[in-house]
């Protein structure tokens, strides 16, 4: 691709709203445009050895109720095949510390319907990005933005997930007014948090997502899955400018478990 090329698409994408500061990063990674946009479906995995009534089991982690905004939204998630009358939604939170207060690990969210039972998993790497010459983020920790911060009074955790489908954020707070504390490591809490995801789908495209970057590592194209909100810690809401929509929510995540903090 051209450099003059590159640069127009730069140009463009550095006007287009994200929330807060009103911007992504400037920086440019390469990776293909989108051909043939369209949706992909969102993350399912059946699981065959499930049992065909109750729910998910999860090893690990803190698991809630989740409760979907609505049978619409969860079919624009799923979009591999239409809902009939999904039921036992899960979600379970299974993060651990990578260093430097940041957090990554996996999110799973799980329903059952016509007695098969769906798990989406989405991931945040535990490692660092590779070294390599012309790209962007090098050594930088792949869960960069999953940390613990201080947002009117309250010690709120924001994180990107992804999956080979799409991204989803999780935004987590305390259920109670009582003030919690701590540092970014091991957070001090008073009492149960409650959460919140969003969800965007990656576009139909002929271009394969690159294996040496996440999505909020990628600043061109179609899986580029920034938010300015998350990355700059300015709120909770990635915002429908970065393309998310709310997915649903959640009550009552054991925090210690959910980051395996002992």
């Amino acid at each position: 691709m051209k450099a003059t090329k590159l640069l127009t698409i730069a140009l463009a994408l550095s006007v287009i709203s994200a929330g807060c500061s009103k911007s992504n990063s400037t920086n440019s990674q390469l990776v293909n445009t989108p051909v043939n946009p369209g949706v992909v479906p969102g993350a399912v995995i059946v699981d065959p050895t499930a049992p065909t009534t109750g729910s998910a089991t999860f090893y690990g982690g803190s698991t809630s109720t989740f409760n979907p905004v609505s049978l619409q939204t969860m079919n624009k998630y799923v979009a591999t095949h239409p809902l009939n009358n999904p039921t036992n939604f899960r979600i379970n939170v299974n993060l651990a510390s990578v260093g430097s207060g940041r957090y990554g690990g996996t999110i799973s969210i799980s329903y059952l319907d016509n007695g098969i039972q769906y798990n989406g998993e989405f991931k945040a790497g535990l490692g660092r990005n590779q070294s390599m010459k012309g790209m962007y983020d090098n050594n930088t920790l792949e869960s960069e933005y999953n940390y613990w911060f201080n947002f009117e009074n309250k010690l709120i955790f924001t994180g990107f997930f992804e999956d080979q489908y799409g991204a989803i954020t999780i935004s987590l707070e305390p259920m109670t007014t009582t003030p919690t504390s701590g540092n970014d490591a091991e957070p001090i809490l008073t009492g149960p948090y409650r959460g919140t995801v969003y969800f965007k789908n990656f576009a139909v495209t002929g271009a394969g997502h690159s294996p040496y970057r996440a999505c909020w590592f990628t600043y061109i194209g179609p899986y580029d899955c920034r938010s300015n909100v998350i990355q700059t810690k300015c709120g909770v809401n990635p915002g429908a400018e970065a393309g998310y929509e709310k997915l649903g929510t959640f009550d009552n995540i054991n925090i210690n478990q959910a980051f395996n903090i002992n």
